[in-house]
Parts: C-alpha cells; sequence; structure tokens
C-alpha cells in the first residue's frame, strides 16, 4: 500500500461534516436558552461556536494536513506545522482516549532534548482512514526510510 513520497492526507470529511453539525446543533441550543439561563446558554454558545470555527477551518485547503516525506513526517493542524523526522520515532500505535480511537508514537529518547516532558504524542486525526490503518501505514514508512538512513 506504499506510495511514491510524498503524499499528503487530509482530515475526514465526513466526520469533520458530522463535528460541525453538533457543534450547530450546540449553539442553536445554547441561542434558545438565552432567556432561561443565560450562563449555560453563554457558555454554550462560546464553546460549541469555537469548535464550529475550528472544523469550519479544516475545509480551507492546506489549513490541516499530514504529509510523508522521505526525511519524515509534516503535520499541519489549524495553520501550524510541525516537523517530525523518522528516526525520532521509534514506533506508531493506536490507543483509545476518551471515546476516539488515535495513532500515537513514542519518541527516541536517545535522540530528543531531555527537557521535554512527554515522550509520547498523538495524531489530532485519523486523515479519512481508520486508526489502524494509518498506524501500519506509518510504521511502514517509518522502517523503510529509517533503515535507509542509517
Amino acid at each position: 500500500m506504499m506510495r511514491q513520497l510524498p503524499v499528503t492526507f487530509y482530515p475526514g470529511k465526513i466526520k469533520n461534516t458530522l463535528l460541525m453539525l453538533i457543534s450547530l446543533t450546540f449553539v442553536i441550543l445554547g441561542i434558545s436558552l438565552l432567556d432561561k439561563n443565560i450562563w449555560i446558554a453563554v457558555l454554550n454558545i462560546f464553546f460549541f461556536g469555537i469548535c464550529f470555527i475550528v472544523y469550519v477551518i479544516n475545509f480551507i485547503p492546506n489549513a490541516t494536513y499530514l504529509k510523508l516525506e522521505e526525511s519524515g513526517i509534516t503535520m499541519k493542524t489549524l495553520f501550524k506545522t510541525t516537523f517530525i523526522p523518522w528516526e525520532a520515532v521509534q514506533n506508531f500505535d493506536t490507543k483509545n482516549i476518551f471515546l476516539f480511537k488515535m495513532v500515537t508514537f513514542n519518541l527516541n529518547e536517545n535522540l530528543i532534548d531531555s527537557k521535554i516532558k512527554s515522550k509520547q504524542g498523538a495524531f489530532p486525526d485519523t486523515y479519512g482512514m481508520s486508526a489502524k490503518k494509518l498506524s501500519h501505514l506509518l510504521n511502514e514508512y517509518k522502517f523503510k526510510f529509517d533503515d535507509e538512513t542509517k
């Protein structure tokens, strides 16, 4: 299943659309509560309004993506870009976090700054595929390109 690099994955449109609609529903619910309980209504509108904006931003081209290259992974989330070289990662795995299955990774302790508190990270999305499939794909590329650099 390995593709010619670089390859770019974007967030799943169905999941984003569903979460966007749920957020919009709660904003509308908050508006309907304004005359009953203003504090709950305002907090509801504020929180789910921000969620709605985030999901809308995910539809802007190149606002959020995961790019696999021979040198490593470039992850862009809400216009913030992070680069992770293949050799900085020990392995990719999946983990259930709250209701979602996410792809996690363990950082190579020999290559990272000792000031970093967490030696583990996670991707914010599965980019239109299952967490297990994305984890497997990332491990394939990691082992292919990490071995080539040694």
